[in-house]
Order: C-alpha cells, then structure tokens, then sequence
C-alpha cells in the first residue's frame, strides 16, 4: 500500500490579497511559513521514501519548511501544479468581479456549468494529477510520500477518488493552507483516510 500525504502549500502573499495564482507565483507570507514549520514538526516521525511537490515556487517553499534538515528525494513535479487560470491569474477577485463576474461565479458556485474558455478545465487537472499520482504508487508500492500541491489539485483528487460529480468539486470541508489529505492506493484502488486536516495547528 502506498500511501500519500497530501499537502497543500502554505498562505502567500497573494492568497492574503485575495489575488488569483493558478501557474503565476507569490511567496509564502509569515503566516504560511509558521504553519509549514508546525506541519514539519508533526510530520517529523513518519517515515516518507519520497518527498514530491509541484514545480510552482510556492509548493517548492512549502516544502523546504516541511522537510527541514530531513534528507529525502525530491523530486518537482509540473502535473501538480495549480489548475492554470488564463486571464483571471495575478488579478484580485475584486477585480475579476466587475470584468467577468458570470465566468468566475460559475466557477466558484456552479462548478459543473463551468466552461473552460481560457482556463484549464477540472476534468485535465484531475487527469494529470491522478496519473501522476498512480505512477508514484507504482514507483513506491508499499512506503509513504509526501506531495505539496495546491487546493484545486488536491479537491479534484478527492473529488475523483469519492467518485463524486464536478457539482460536488466544492464540498466542504475546505482545504486550507498546510491542510493534509491522507490517500491509500492499493491493488489499483484509492481510499481517502482523512481530508482537510489542521491539527498541526490547533
């Protein structure tokens, strides 16, 4: 059994902006590296064979404070990173509101009826991130990874593993920043033990 821990980067500055990312970057603010160091130190005693993360500067940033002094194999992965959001990238919500407010509420409450023009769809995020995914489990059939991804990365993920509809793609619970969602693959089957987790930092 492999078994993944599913980490999602800690807050930037532009998610403090309420700035879209997608492929674009900010580093991590103060608080996002605080919550890193707290998940380091939680996840210290679990032995990872492997430490994978998104190629984007922010999961890369992520996961330095997550390892520490510990000495893994890294490796940087462009199929985990944050859907690409076209023409809404490096813009406030705010912003994206008074241009395109139908598109971006279609998106953020009608997932389903949400056609990608200039953005990636779900569906090629969820594909890439899976078969990514599914060749790590093959690499390393009964050790521990850890990935460093990004919210929607890691929400199509659950969303597919629950073989639930894009309808479904917001359910709650969030996934915060540093939040971990722990994935089982075994004999060609996913479960999902635990989504969302902040423990760390109770």
């Amino acid at each position: 059994m492999t078994t993944f821990f599913l980490v999602r980067h800690g807050e930037t500055v532009w998610n403090k902006e309420q700035r879209l990312q997608g492929w674009l970057d900010s580093p991590l603010s103060e608080q996002g590296i605080q919550h890193a160091k707290k998940l380091g130190q939680q996840l210290k005693d679990i032995q990872f064979a492997a430490a994978y993360s998104s190629s984007s500067g922010r999961a890369k940033e992520t996961l330095q404070f997550l390892l520490a002094d510990r000495a893994l194999p890294c490796y940087f992965e462009d199929d985990l990173r944050e859907i690409f959001l076209g023409k809404w990238q490096g813009k406030t919500i705010e912003d994206i509101l008074v241009t395109n407010r139908f598109d971006y509420e279609l998106y953020t409450d009608y997932p389903a009826q949400f056609i990608a023009t200039h953005t990636e769809s779900f569906g090629a995020v969820t594909e890439r991130a899976m078969y990514t995914l599914k060749n790590i489990a093959e690499k390393y059939p009964h050790e521990n990874i850890l990935i460093v991804s990004h919210g929607v990365t890691i929400k199509c993920i659950i969303n597919v593993i629950l073989e639930r509809g894009i309808n479904q793609l917001w359910s709650a619970p969030i996934i915060e920043g540093t939040s971990v969602t722990i994935v089982e693959r075994l004999n060609q089957q996913w479960v999902i033990k635990d989504i969302g987790s902040t423990k760390h930092l109770r």
